[in-house]
């Protein structure tokens, strides 16, 4: 079958010496893998046009049975250069992706809402946005859209309000008031308006957050920690410690 269907590049692995394959998240399909033969040819219709983190218009041959579909041809949306020439951007735009292909998984029902987060994620990134409140904003967005989402407002346990309350718990799915504390720990106020904001406002709204030295590795830390509880496994984010990296060097 024949199918057409906007979509990132995540992910590319050499297959032969003329040969990719793709890891795309597709508006269409959700994450899929992709065949494409021929691709390092140095006259290939590809070049140029399926680089990391660009966005195309895939035409694809889907076999029922086969996990990996063929592209056969791309026309290019987007070819977003500037988060593969600027570091920043591209160790950002690297760590959100490993992100996402922890959390969603192959055969997952297609998702706008994750096509149109990470859409909004590369612009902003592209156009020189501050790389770490971004990365933890969309990482908030992508658990809660996948289902793994947390309360930062009402005690997971008894639902009680928990203003002024900075106790949270990992396996209970976030802030527990002080009855239901017994297995929460305490984290920083300003990292919890932090997270509470990320749930309700847009990713540019984000990037001009500002928290304390340290704040953002925090935050990170928080949310794969939470993560790993949930989806129990560990997380291995090879990205995380560039961007530490680059944040310690003061760049």
């Amino acid at each position: 079958m024949r199918l057409s269907t906007p979509a990132f590049v995540l992910r590319r692995i050499r297959w032969s010496d003329s040969s990719l394959i793709l890891t795309l998240y597709s508006l269409d399909f959700g994450r899929i893998s992709v065949m494409v033969r021929g691709a390092l040819r140095p006259k290939s219709n590809f070049t140029g046009r399926i680089e990391l983190f660009s966005q195309g218009e895939f035409q694809l041959i889907r076999r029922e049975g086969r996990e990996l579909d063929t592209a056969t041809d791309v026309s290019v949306i987007f070819h977003r250069n500037k988060l593969r020439t600027e570091f920043r951007s591209f160790a950002a735009a690297g760590l959100f992706t490993e992100w996402l292909l922890s959390v969603i998984s192959f055969g997952n029902e297609p998702s706008g809402p994750v096509y149109r987060l990470l859409e909004e994620t590369f612009t902003l990134l592209e156009a020189g946005a501050s790389p770490w409140p971004i990365v933890c904003g969309s990482v908030v967005k992508i658990l809660s859209i996948s289902g793994f989402g947390f309360s930062t407002e009402a005690c997971v346990a008894c639902g009680a309000d928990t203003t002024g309350v900075t106790l949270w718990s990992h396996a209970g799915g976030g802030v527990v008031c002080g009855e239901c504390g017994e297995s929460g720990f305490t984290v920083s106020a300003g990292l919890l308006t932090f997270l509470a904001k990320a749930e309700n406002s847009s990713l540019e709204s984000l990037a001009r957050v500002k928290l304390w030295p340290g704040g953002y590795i925090q935050c990170h830390s928080l949310l794969k920690e939470y993560a790993q509880v949930h989806l129990e496994r560990r997380l291995l984010l090879k990205s995380e410690k560039v961007m530490k990296e680059i944040l310690h060097a003061g760049h």
